[in-house]
């Protein structure tokens, strides 16, 4: 890493400002790196459940998928997910958020089944605790249903992206940008079911 000429260590905040300019340019492996050095130094003096350490650490993970390192990103949200069950339990936002970050990992690794499991389980448990109109429960239905049109189980692809536009044009209104992306994710699932069709057919 960088250093002043004095030799002394570069402070964190100018560490983690260079951080995150590296990753808004997309340049993740840098990213990574100085999110690495910082996550290194803020473990010696702060708790692990520390704010910091956590939103760093989650920094790092961010970085971590979208360079393609899913299984550090997934090392990473575990470890968060570990320490947020034992501080709030398994039900609580913060831990079903966590949750689906992994989910989210699952779905750019290709690994649709764990990310249908996943994501099924965290819609249940989001619907029952927030509701079935609730922005998470939306997100959570909507990423289910990308999940299932990426294994080719399109009928249920399209069921819950019409459910998720119905409540979002319910909620949000049309012109809502959600409401125009379920419209969008509907309109896809759609026409790879009529391609697979046609695939079958042909």
């Amino acid at each position: 890493m960088t250093e002043p000429s004095h030799g002394q260590p570069e402070p964190l905040d100018a560490l983690e400002r260079q951080a995150r300019s590296h990753y808004a340019a997309g340049r993740y492996q840098a990213a990574i790196e100085l999110f690495d050095e910082v996550l290194t130094r803020l473990d010696v003096d702060l708790d692990p459940v520390h704010p910091r350490v956590l939103a760093i650490r989650n920094d790092l993970a961010r970085a971590c998928r979208y360079a393609g390192r899913f299984d550090r990103a997934l090392s990473l949200y575990r470890q968060i997910l570990n320490l947020l069950l034992v501080r709030s339990g398994p039900n609580h936002p913060d831990s079903l958020r966590f949750r689906s970050r992994i989910a989210n990992t699952y779905y750019a690794a290709g690994r649709y089944p764990e990310a249908i499991w996943l994501f099924q389980d965290i819609l249940t448990k989001r619907a029952a605790a927030l509701g079935l109109d609730h922005p998470d429960t939306l997100r959570s239905r909507s990423s289910l249903a990308n999940s299932y049109c990426a294994v080719g189980s399109y009928q249920r692809a399209i069921d819950l992206h019409e459910e998720t536009l119905a409540a979002r044009n319910r909620v949000l209104g049309p012109s809502h940008e959600r409401t125009v992306a379920s419209q969008t994710r509907l309109a896809e699932a759609r026409q790879a079911a009529m391609a697979g069709e046609a695939g079958q057919t042909g």
